[in-house]
């Protein structure tokens, strides 16, 4: 009884670990499940502040274009007329942290330009920042693009005559934006106005007198420009303030350059530890705004994710240790089972395959001298005949018959024919170097070679001619040589589908009785006689 118990201890052992298996296999495909809601709430959160970030460009672009409209209907604003509108929409959009007109001002224009103001502003003047960072008067060049008109004016004061030519980045956009009539924001930049770390960055929109539309005219119309200027984690904070999902770590990147550059974040890298929160991590492009391709990179605090998970994986996992253990008895019983058919199933088709490979190469090899057979021949030739018409090489065939072999059977009996048979089969088949050359016999005393690609065959087949004389078995009664020769007979073809492959094959024995009706051992090829002495005789015979 103690084989059994131990038989039984091992199955239940087995049984509990398989159930164990399932069971939190089970448990981990509901977690996995849970994960993929998470992620799937996630997006969609994610989303809907990226589109409450786009509608917040969006509107502030739409601020611009009202700042335009005062220019367009009125060839001359009045700091006044600037200043009301400008507050107005200052209330409403507190992320804005200023609107400024950026008039085109030639070298002539700037001391008019500079003394007109100084009525309001006695130290107004054209500015620009020295290497050091602070504010001197504006260098002399052709023209100027000053920040003329800044609402509000407290706490813009650094910027009030900055001239935005003097930066050359700046200027960069600034003939851009002209060229093309278009709005575009800039990289991130530190605003002149900014006493703190935090990024900013500058929207220009371009205003033309009339309407050009050639580039020509629009660099000679150009009136100025109109520009925005604003607090990139101000106006990020505004738009998501009012979105619903909490506890998101958030990320804006800058995608246009050819690095990556961080705008904002709310968040430290080394916060994100857990697997959960780094494969959650959700890059959301926005709409490209100002000639800018912002990014949206956000992932999931512990807190987001501890909120939506549930204690349904574990519960289930538990459940299922209880409950499939009978069942996994069961299971590892069929198992074993099966296992036991399945390797008997697998030995005896190992044996049928053996048995099939076995028959398959008896079936193709001459029993008495282990070469091919005449049927391992039939197949094999038809094989390359149909590869050389589709790759366009040649085939070649030697056929070969030993001289004279009627009389070594007479003279020196079945069991000597026997053996020379034999020895002459395998120094042929030694003869041969490659593995695509095929050595067969044809029948009685006649051997085959198929050679595909092969150069000049003519020499092999005198090397076997050679081979065969060098064995020195003795034939008495030969009229040719005291020892046992062979005549061959070679034919060469690049086949078509025109050609006709018995005819090839009948040529080759056409040649090999040529050989013999020309004396025996030696080799007859289809354009001339090659004698063992090495003489050549012409013997022009086409092959069909």
């Amino acid at each position: 009884m103690r084989p059994f118990n131990i038989f039984s201890n091992y199955i239940l052992l087995c049984s509990i670990l398989l159930g164990t298996a399932i069971s939190a296999g089970v448990g981990y495909t509901f977690y996995q499940n849970e994960v993929l809601a998470i992620e799937a709430d996630f997006k969609r959160d994610v989303d809907d502040k990226t589109t409450a970030l786009e509608r917040e460009l969006l509107i502030n672009l739409e601020v611009l274009y009202a700042v335009k409209g005062l220019f367009d209907s009125s060839d001359s604003v009045s700091a006044d007329e600037f200043a009301n509108l400008g507050s107005s929409f200052l209330v409403r959009h507190p992320n804005i942290q200023a609107l400024e007109w950026i008039p085109r001002v030639s070298r002539e224009e700037r001391a008019g330009m500079e003394e007109a103001h100084r009525q309001n502003h006695p130290d107004f003047e054209f500015t620009e920042r020295e290497f050091q960072g602070s504010m001197i008067r504006a260098a002399e060049r052709s023209e100027y693009f000053p920040v003329y008109y800044v609402e509000p004016i407290e706490g813009n004061e650094v910027a009030f005559g900055f001239d935005l030519a003097s930066n050359s980045r700046r200027d960069k956009i600034l003939k851009k934006s002209r060229d093309l009539d278009l709005a575009l924001a800039t990289a991130s930049i530190t605003l002149v106005q900014e006493v703190s770390n935090q990024k900013g960055f500058l929207m220009f929109m371009p205003l033309f007198n009339g309407e050009p539309n050639t580039l020509i005219k629009r660099r000679e119309k150009l009136r100025g420009f109109v520009l925005g200027v604003y607090r990139i984690s101000d106006m990020f904070e505004t738009a998501i303030k009012y979105t619903g999902a909490q506890g998101i770590n958030l990320k804006l990147v800058d995608n246009t350059g050819v690095s990556a550059e961080r705008l904002y974040s709310n968040y430290s890298e080394d916060q994100l530890q857990d697997k959960t929160q780094q494969r959650l991590t959700y890059s959301k492009p926005l709409v490209r705004f100002g000639g800018r391709q912002w990014t949206l990179v956000a992932s999931p605090t512990l807190g987001y994710i501890a909120e939506r998970r549930s204690l349904l994986p574990f519960i289930i996992t538990a459940f299922g240790v209880l409950f499939v253990l009978l069942g996994g008895a069961y299971t590892f019983a069929v198992i074993r089972r099966t296992s036991l058919i399945k390797v008997e199933v697998e030995e005896r088709t190992q044996d049928l395959i053996e048995a099939k490979l076995e028959l398959e190469v008896l079936s193709h090899t001459d029993s008495l001298t282990k070469v091919a057979n005449r049927r391992k021949f039939d197949e094999q030739f038809e094989k390359e005949w149909y590869r050389a018409i589709r790759s366009k090489g040649s085939l070649s065939l030697i056929m070969i018959d030993i001289d004279n072999f009627k009389l070594f059977n007479d003279h020196y009996g079945h069991l000597a024919g026997d053996q020379c048979l034999k020895d002459v089969s395998k120094a042929l088949k030694h003869t041969l170097s490659r593995n695509t050359d095929l050595v067969a016999r044809y029948g009685g005393e006649e051997f085959v070679i198929l050679l595909p690609n092969t150069n000049e065959p003519h020499l092999l087949a005198d090397k076997c001619r050679n081979n065969i004389e060098k064995l020195h078995i003795p034939h008495a009664p030969s009229d040719v040589s005291e020892y046992v020769t062979i005549s061959l007979g070679i034919v060469t073809k690049v086949p078509t589908q025109n050609c006709d492959p018995d005819s090839f094959t009948d040529k080759a024995d056409q040649l090999l009785y040529k050989a013999k009706e020309l004396g025996k051992n030696r080799v007859c090829i289809d354009d001339a006689l090659l004698v063992k002495k090495g003489d050549v005789i012409d013997f022009k015979a086409p092959v069909n």
